[in-house]
């Protein structure tokens, strides 16, 4: 295959790519203007480069973006987050599809908190939309990403489990010196997946028949848990206590908004389109995604 990656340097995207090459498949990234990586240049809101390896594509997969938990949500994060996510899919999106040969498909990266925060609703990729800052950029987000020339699907990512990055990264230190714990009461539900399965996911969604690809689809594992299992499972896994509970009042404090919408929201997402017709599942169990997670690094 000819893949297009944008956000290639990503917990995601770098995986993807070593992913991609290592079976064989040309792999192309996009990068700012400048940039001392190598590929095609792009800054969102102004021209693509008219590059030669923009034709021919069978793939583009749209992961770049500002970190939505990178920060707390001040009005000025928010319209870094709507410009980044919503505004620069539209722009490559129409800059793709106004090529003599627009790529086959167009897969985009969005996010489970589409849904909002739902108590203990099993979700799938049939259920209704959420309320809120976080629901309302993804559903716009996803919009920006819908095309007429290419096949598009959205990719709702939960959690995904990866020592490099991401918001395990984030969760390491302070468990690490046993001081991890639940977060509020722990009863919400976080839906997760392995870095492998998540990977795994995209790749067959790059080969699948377009029927199977088109629209969207949640990129989590078949169980969601309660986040105080999650703490408790992350524990285990290190060998340390989760004892140090964070009550949902300092939560609120030091994050604000994305608090309630993000990190004490309760998603319990499953991924049913790709239990009807996806790649199984490596890590399925918890336990075992995070025993992956952590050895990753080692290896």
């Amino acid at each position: 295959m000819r893949v297009l990656i944008t956000g290639a340097s990503g917990l995601i995207g770098s995986a993807l790519t070593n992913r991609l090459t290592k079976e064989g498949h040309d792999v192309f990234s996009l990068v700012r203007p400048g940039s001392t990586r190598t590929g095609i240049a792009w800054q969102p809101g102004a021209d693509l480069e008219d590059h030669p390896d923009l034709d021919d594509l069978d793939a583009v997969v749209h992961l770049a973006g500002a970190g939505i938990a990178d920060q707390r949500w001040t009005p000025a994060r928010k319209e870094v987050l709507w410009r980044s996510r919503v505004e620069s899919t539209a722009h490559l999106r129409g800059a793709l599809e106004e090529r003599a040969n627009p790529p086959k498909r167009f897969l985009c990266a969005s996010a489970i908190g589409w849904y909002g925060h739902r108590d203990h609703d099993i979700l799938d990729e049939s259920s209704a939309p959420g309320h809120g800052f976080l629901a309302d950029l993804c559903a716009a987000w996803e919009s920006a990403a819908q095309s007429t020339k290419m096949t598009s699907a959205c990719l709702r990512f939960g959690l995904v489990l990866d020592r490099s990055g991401g918001a395990l990264g984030k969760m390491l230190p302070p468990f690490q010196l046993g001081l991890g714990g639940p977060l509020g009461d722990g009863r919400h539900w976080q839906s997760w997946i392995g870095l492998d399965d998540a990977v795994r996911h995209i790749m067959h969604l790059c080969v699948a028949p377009s029927d199977q690809v088109r629209g969207v689809h949640n990129v989590v594992a078949p169980e969601p848990i309660q986040q105080r299992d999650f703490a408790s499972a992350l524990a285990k896994a290190l060998g340390r206590p989760a004892w140090v509970r964070t009550p949902r009042w300092a939560v609120q404090l030091l994050f604000g908004d994305m608090a309630k919408e993000a990190l004490l929201a309760s998603t319990r997402v499953v991924p049913k389109r790709r239990l009807q017709a996806g790649p199984s599942f490596q890590t399925p169990n918890l336990q075992d995604a995070l025993g992956e997670a952590l050895r990753r690094r080692s290896n």
